[in-house]
């Protein structure tokens, strides 16, 4: 056993386990900070932060593409210092371009918005894009040197001691202010950890049209981060233009609650799919092996979809006891974001193959779309409410996963989705089944018993629908295990 975990750990195997690691580390944090927060706010607090925070999400997202990856890919025989160095101001110089717009968007705020409170929020985090460069840049750099387990380590950190910092100001009366620390506390500690135990820096004043070239090259990414932000963050823009900051908060809340829980099944999908299809076309098996895109999805699926098809049945129960009375309004929101996320696990398998096949240009373009249909559509949806504009994004979520799926199968996949419809549909109707069966017998007791007992009724429904498909469960999972082919 040791022999394996040391050749699992030589392989990758531990800095693949660090990097997971890290992101339950910031999921976790992410949750706890919104429990504790849905307990001291209320919609309307929230969803003010819930706006500037979009707005800021924004620009310090940009901040991680184009310069970062540039910097990431300088080849190391051309001038180091002055290649540093022109990343380094193509950085500063998005940063103060994005501080000065969201300076802008501050004073704009109360034309823009309604109810008050969003400018101060804004101006309040427009600063921290400056911090969240220098940042970045230092990120930049200590994943160029290799140092991949230190920079997770120091993610790690940063992230529980900002969520704890929030909790504790939050528990500490200071509202939504306690939320806003939360980014400046992550930043500076971002940037003192990382420039304190990252590689040496050596800097050039750069040329400007190295500068300029760095910039160019970076707006064609610039446009896809774009893209994927009004896919994810329209939503919360809208509702704060066209109803309140409570109901953004709304939206929002019940998005993160439902993505928190959706992630420990759809992130693994997509990345865990992406390697082994690879991995697959690397041994020449890809012809070998039709349709393994499809079993791996049904492999997922098989627990992702019964546990959020759960969530949405139970969320008026969920709901009130995970955030508090005050949100019991969201529980519809969290019910409709479910559907979304389940579509979420299709479109990140196919996605998958898609790549893997060459066939990036039509994820690009079925993205594209989908982000501009989300937008339209919310604007349509939005004077319906949270839970109007979460159909409105849920709808588009299902015809991109349609799409999806319809573009990345094949002739010789048919029989594999036959097979993977049966492995998802009988443990789904299974678990759902049973826990609507208990629902009607024990809706009435108290509310952690009458939460309980159906979710184990559920638990043993999808055991025994599960029993049946337990060979094609094993092929799925086999599809993860295969060994290299030999050289």
């Amino acid at each position: 056993m040791k022999a394996r975990l040391l050749r699992f750990a030589r392989a990758g195997g531990g800095t693949a386990v660090i990097a997971m690691a890290a992101r339950v580390s910031g999921q976790f944090a992410m949750v706890a900070v919104t429990l504790v927060a849905t307990r001291h706010l209320g919609p309307a607090d929230f969803g003010v932060f819930a706006i500037a925070g979009a707005l800021v999400m924004l620009a310090r997202t940009m901040l991680y593409t184009g310069p970062f990856e540039y910097l990431l890919k300088l080849p190391h025989d051309v001038d180091q210092p002055r290649g540093v160095g022109a990343c380094l101001a193509a950085t500063m110089l998005v940063a103060l371009g994005w501080t000065l717009l969201l300076l802008a968007l501050g004073l704009a705020a109360p034309y823009l918005f309604k109810g008050g409170g969003v400018a101060a929020v804004i101006l309040a985090l427009a600063p921290s894009v400056l911090l969240g460069a220098l940042a970045a840049f230092a990120e930049s750099l200590m994943l160029r040197s290799g140092a991949v387990r230190r920079y997770y380590a120091i993610t790690v950190l940063a992230e529980v001691g900002a969520g704890l910092a929030a909790i504790a100001l939050l528990v500490a009366g200071w509202g939504l202010w306690a939320l806003v620390l939360q980014i400046y506390a992550r930043t500076v500690l971002m940037a003192l950890a990382l420039g304190a135990l990252g590689p040496p820096l050596a800097l050039a004043l750069p040329q400007r049209t190295a500068v300029a070239e760095v910039l160019r090259w970076s707006v064609s990414r610039f446009g896809s981060v774009l893209v994927t932000f009004l896919a994810n963050y329209s939503g919360d823009l809208v509702l704060g233009v066209v109803l309140s900051p409570a109901a953004s908060g709304l939206y929002r809340a019940a998005n993160r609650m439902v993505t928190a829980l959706a992630d420990m099944f759809v992130q693994p999908a997509g990345m865990l799919a992406l390697t082994t299809l690879a991995a697959e076309r690397a041994r020449g098996d890809s012809e070998g092996k039709p349709g393994a895109w499809l079993r791996l999805a049904g492999l997922f699926a098989v627990l992702g979809w019964p546990t959020m098809a759960l969530l949405a049945l139970f969320a008026h129960r969920v709901v009130p006891l995970a955030l508090g009375p005050a949100w019991a309004a969201a529980a519809p929101v969290v019910a409709v974001f479910c559907v979304a996320r389940m579509a979420a696990l299709l479109t990140a398998v196919a996605t998958a193959e898609l790549i893997v096949t060459d066939r990036q240009g039509r994820v690009l373009a079925i993205q594209s779309a989908a982000a501009a249909a989300t937008a339209g559509l919310t604007l349509f949806a939005a004077p319906y409410g949270a839970l109007g504009t979460a159909c409105a994004a849920t709808l588009v979520a299902l015809l991109a996963a349609a799409a999806m799926v319809l573009t990345a199968l094949q002739r010789q996949d048919r029989p594999a989705l036959a097979e993977a419809a049966r492995l998802v549909a009988l443990p789904l109707v299974g678990a759902f089944g049973a826990a609507l069966a208990a629902d009607r017998l024990f809706g009435s007791s108290a509310p952690l018993l009458a939460l309980a007992l159906p979710l184990a009724c559920a638990a043993a429904g999808w055991l025994l629908a599960a029993w049946p498909v337990i060979p094609s469960l094993r092929r799925a999972a086999a599809l993860l295990s295969a060994p290299p082919k030999p050289a």
